[in-house]
């Protein structure tokens, strides 16, 4: 192309090192197609690297950075058709419905998805009449089996037996796998998928705040808008509850604080920021000046790091970020002896052990 554009300008008599510049403009030319090529290929890379890294971290409406979560998506997405009934276990908020959920939007069953309501257990129970045939190519999804009364898991089993030539995709959920009558492992081969705890996959936490912030907020507020210190706790707590604790958590502080431009550490209830922290404030305004402020505050980290290290002054000193010399002579000041720390109770220990985070807030 550069070729043809100079030839069509410019001619042989009346342009000096005309043959010079042609064969540097072909020589050019070449270079320039070598480099398309080159970046079509390295675009076609990405995108397939692209491709296969989501395809590890996504399954449907799901994701998640974590490694073992990874593992229950591939399992899941390998036996998506498969009319195996599928065990789905976790605890209580980990999301067991949702992939149950996804497991049939992405598999081949035209039918719906139905949630086995407690209502249809309690009628079944009280008429006596064993369920109707369900529709064809349905998934049935029995959530949490070990909290219903055993006519669910007898349930179970008729599914297991009923004989219509399209029975329904059986998806059961439990806490943990012995919380099945052993007549229904016996009688049936499970595949099973574990949701993980919340606790246990942190990384994926600051995606699901972004998540939720920008659900309940309407896309006007994301997880820039919390404050480091605010984050930091979030990521500390241990979320009992899982998603939907987090989830209703987020929603409670959009609701509470939606006029905050920033949401800083008050937003938090104190399950989440420790009593310590609560403490924090009123220690502060009880006192008349912030040097007697600071010094209370010193005083109080210091007992609660001792107690948490069983005296440990090296492991005291490297938490609280001073010399070990320094905190002798802070402990010799405020008279911290052995004596005066055993008058704390073993419950105190275990509440000031567990929430002295103060030193891990940005």
């Amino acid at each position: 192309r550069l070729k043809e554009g100079f030839s069509k300008h410019y001619s042989e008599n009346d342009t000096p090192g005309y043959y010079k510049i042609l064969h540097s403009l072909e020589y050019l030319d070449g270079e320039l197609s070598s480099l398309e090529d080159n970046l079509e290929t390295k675009q076609n890379e990405m995108e397939l690297l692209r491709l296969h890294l989501n395809s590890k971290e996504h399954f449907g409406f799901l994701s998640s950075k974590n490694k073992a979560m990874q593992r229950t998506f591939t399992t899941a997405e390998k036996y998506k058709n498969s009319q195996i009934p599928i065990l789905i276990l976790g605890e209580r908020g980990t999301g067991k419905e949702a992939l149950a959920r996804v497991i049939h939007i992405r598999s081949e069953k035209k039918g719906p998805f139905i949630a086995y309501d407690r209502s249809m257990e309690k009628n079944g129970e009280k008429n006596g009449e064993r369920q109707k045939e369900w529709p064809e190519n349905s998934t049935l999804y029995l959530p949490e089996v070990s909290l219903t009364t055993p006519y669910l898991q007898k349930k179970i089993l008729e599914l297991i037996d009923q004989t219509s030539p399209t029975p329904p995709r059986l998806m059961i959920s439990a806490k943990q796998m012995n919380d099945l009558e052993p007549k229904v492992i016996k009688k049936i081969s499970l595949i099973p998928l574990q949701m993980i705890p919340l606790r246990e996959r942190k990384e994926d936490l600051l995606p699901m705040i972004d998540f939720f912030v920008r659900e309940f907020s309407k896309n006007e507020k994301n997880v820039l808008d919390f404050s480091p210190s605010t984050l930091n706790k979030l990521l500390e707590y241990h979320w009992p509850g899982n998603m939907s604790e987090l989830k209703l958590e987020i929603k409670r502080i959009l609701l509470d604080y939606g006029d905050k431009k920033n949401f800083t550490i008050d937003v938090l209830p104190e399950k989440i920021i420790g009593s310590s922290l609560k403490e924090l404030y009123s220690i502060m305004d009880a006192q008349e000046s912030l040097p007697m402020a600071i010094e209370t505050l010193e005083k109080k980290m210091i007992i609660e790091a001792l107690i948490k290290y069983k005296d440990n002054k090296s492991k005291v000193s490297r938490e609280l970020g001073i010399s070990r010399s320094g905190l002798i002579q802070k402990v010799q000041k405020y008279g911290l002896t052995r004596a005066y720390l055993s008058k704390f109770s073993d419950t105190n220990r275990r509440i000031t052990s567990r929430n002295s985070g103060l030193m891990s807030i940005n």
